[in-house]
């Protein structure tokens, strides 16, 4: 299961992120992202996965898509989450773009 709570605030749009990104939830974060999207290119958006404690490789591959355009991955005081921000953030496939 995943908790998914989205905070706006002017032009910042932050998704807080608790429990397991696969499967389905992949699609409703997916689904919630491009809603925020939709037409708002000046929104900065940040993805909070502090409490995200798996991330199966279509969320992978989701958070990646997300991160080159333009959101900004957080983890705060979780090792696990701060090495897949890194992961990401740092991959060659992130460098190019």
């Amino acid at each position: 299961m995943l908790r998914i709570t989205t905070e706006e605030n002017g032009r910042l749009t932050r998704f807080r992120l608790e429990g397991k990104l696969k499967g389905d939830w992949v699609r409703e974060l997916e689904r919630c992202w491009s809603t925020s999207r939709n037409g708002h290119t000046e929104i900065q958006f940040f993805v909070e996965l502090s409490n995200v404690d798996f991330v199966d490789e279509v969320g992978r591959a989701l958070l990646s898509r997300m991160a080159s355009q333009g959101a900004r991955l957080e983890a705060h005081n979780n090792l696990l989450s701060a090495s897949l921000v890194d992961e990401i953030v740092h991959s060659p496939a992130q460098l190019k773009e």
